[in-house]
């Protein structure tokens, strides 16, 4: 004799997987701070990336450095950008990459440590291996206005994202630019 699962054997295991599902599925909402945090974390990196792999140096332009690669944060925005032009999304080409984490994801930033603020503005950019320099690259007057390590960032700077499920504090290295946190 064969043995095998009748239907009505399968039907109740399909409806135990069902009911399982519908307890569990709630719980797995999102929760906008973390999200929130991974984005910003990739976004920086992405900035990094940029500073790294897209050269802005030119010996026929005498201001070439204040077109290297950074990211500007206004209130719970921020911008990619190289000399006031938004960096476009790899993904989407007609989306620059300017974002509104307070509309996006309910969040606020705050900013701490050595991050370099020009007003309400705080700005982080990168030379060209990758380490993270003080101050909007529009007031440089030469690739490193104080010498090289007086424009590096010198300590931490730490971006505290608050909302549900925070705060979440990502933390910008000195001399490697990495970011941690997440």
């Amino acid at each position: 004799m064969k043995k095998a699962f009748t239907m009505l054997e399968l039907v109740f295991v399909i409806v135990v997987i069902g009911i399982l599902a519908a307890v569990i599925m709630p719980n797995v909402g999102s929760n906008p701070a973390p999200e929130a945090a991974v984005h910003l974390q990739n976004k920086i990196a992405y900035t990094q990336h940029l500073a790294q792999t897209d050269d802005k140096y030119d010996s026929g332009n005498a201001t070439w450095f204040q077109e290297r690669w950074q990211i500007v944060f206004e209130d719970n925005n921020y911008t990619i950008m190289s000399n006031g032009t938004p960096a476009v999304d790899p993904m989407d080409s007609t989306v620059d990459m300017a974002v509104d984490l307070g509309a996006e994801y309910g969040v606020t930033l705050s900013f701490g440590g050595d991050c370099p603020k020009v007003g309400t503005k705080m700005y982080l950019s990168f030379d060209t291996l990758g380490r993270p320099l003080v101050g909007d690259l529009a007031n440089y007057t030469s690739p490193y206005m104080n010498g090289a390590n007086e424009d590096l960032l010198d300590a931490n700077c730490t971006i505290t994202i608050a909302g549900d499920g925070g705060p979440i504090v990502l933390t910008v290295l000195p001399e490697t630019g990495f970011v941690e946190g997440i």
